[in-house]
């Protein structure tokens, strides 16, 4: 029942119930299409995939179906050309602009709705709720801008994050632009963890939600902690997407496949499940309790922070293996015999971020969980309200320092104790 209860709160947050609701109306959805329509043109514009220059001649429309063998995702793509301009739309640049402005334009959205009712009603409490929900919904639209026009133009180098996802991954920019899916990619999925983040903020928002934590060194701690988590559990998520591009999965021996599965998705989802749900996995980890599947994915968190932030011995090297001790000594110019492997990239801010951030954190952070859940999720808490004591919204709150919301709150009349709905 308890895992049921977990999954259904899961798909909840992943469909967007709570930001779907407050914009099911005739406003709501005018807002997004409007939005939405306005980043697409936009985006268009800064990606040069919409030109707005007279050029003369005849009006014409092609369907592009191949282009010699290179950039396949592009096709088939369509051409329009016209006394007004050029209009050119790749297929899967085009698809990501869509799932980006659609993304875009449901956060704007939902920072509209919830700041007019504040400017019509400056009482403090609606002050409060209709601020936090705005600065809630602004994320999407803000992640939107960062990447502005990356999915449309493989020239752009302005993604955020796509130098670091390019030289942490053993290839270079130039040639990351060069495989412009990669940014299309980076783009939606950077949005599309805005958009849980908005949904999970939306839900600690409104007459049941729980008390907010105290800005003290705790609070500064456990938010930095899971900013940490979020940005390199999504640049090194990515990253595996970006050794596609020159290791073919289809061919891999098991040692790649254990690298991206354990050493790269598994670290990485951990990460930015910890950093956007950390009531929401304390709970599963308390569900899952002493069964097999918890000491299964704990023996599997171990192997894959030893390996990744220690290291691997000297005959998995040739596998396709090696971990930050491994790496430090290529670069420290130790043979293979050693278990040395060549660093993806020069010595820099790149190199510097993704063995402190990528090999260290987070093969610590995942070693930490593995050992012992409960402690190693706590700090993340400091961050997250308090759940109330006792049943009602003006009950007083806990504030017992060992408190971890989603394990010691029990659920009263309006849903669970952490935010009133059944997956805050």
């Amino acid at each position: 029942m308890a895992i049921r209860t977990t999954a259904r709160a899961l798909l909840s947050l992943a469909t967007l119930r709570e930001t779907r609701r407050r914009l099911a109306t005739r406003r709501g959805r005018g807002l997004v299409a409007g939005i939405a329509v306005a980043y697409a043109v936009v985006s268009m514009l800064v990606g040069s995939m919409l030109i707005l220059e007279p050029i003369g001649g005849d009006y014409f429309w092609m369907v592009l179906w191949s282009g010699n063998g290179t950039h396949a995702w592009d096709y088939p793509g369509l051409l329009v050309v016209g006394s007004w301009g050029i209009l050119s739309l790749p297929l899967f640049p085009t698809v990501a602009m869509i799932v980006v402005s659609i993304g875009v334009g449901i956060g704007g959205a939902a920072a509209v709705v919830l700041l007019l009712p504040w400017l019509r009603r400056l009482t403090v409490g609606s002050r409060r709720t209709a601020t936090a929900g705005a600065a809630a919904g602004m994320g999407p639209a803000v992640t939107g801008l960062a990447t502005l026009g990356a999915c449309c133009c493989t020239t752009c180098a302005g993604a955020a994050g796509i130098s670091v996802v390019a030289a942490t991954s053993g290839t270079t920019l130039s040639a990351l632009l060069v495989n412009d899916w990669y940014i299309g990619a980076f783009q939606m999925v950077v949005v599309a963890v805005s958009l849980l983040a908005q949904e999970r903020a939306f839900r600690l928002t409104g007459p049941a939600c729980p008390v907010p934590p105290p800005f003290d060194r705790r609070f500064a701690a456990g938010a930095a902690l899971r900013l940490g988590l979020l940005i390199a559990g999504v640049t090194w998520s990515l990253a595996m997407l970006v050794e596609w591009g020159t290791t073919d999965p289809l061919t891999a021996g098991p040692g790649l496949w254990y690298h991206w599965i354990l050493e790269h998705q598994l670290l990485a989802l951990l990460a930015v499940g910890a950093a956007l749900f950390p009531q929401e996995l304390a709970r599963a980890f308390r569900a899952l309790g002493h069964s097999f599947t918890t000491y299964a994915l704990r023996v599997a968190l171990a192997v894959a922070g030893v390996t990744w932030a220690i290291g691997v011995p000297p005959t998995l090297v040739s596998a396709g293996l090696g971990g930050l001790v491994n790496e430090m000594l290529g670069y420290a110019g130790v043979g293979a015999a050693w278990g040395a492997v060549p660093p993806d990239s020069p010595l820099g801010w790149a190199l510097v971020f993704h063995w402190l951030m990528q090999h260290l954190f987070l093969g610590a952070f995942a070693l930490a969980v593995a050992v012992d859940p409960r402690r190693a999720l706590a700090p993340l808490l400091w961050s997250t309200p308090a759940p109330r004591v006792g049943v009602g919204r003006d009950a007083p709150a806990s504030r017992d320092p060992a408190w971890t919301p989603s394990i010691a709150a029990t659920p009263g009349p309006t849903g669970p104790a952490s935010g009133g709905t059944e997956s805050s």
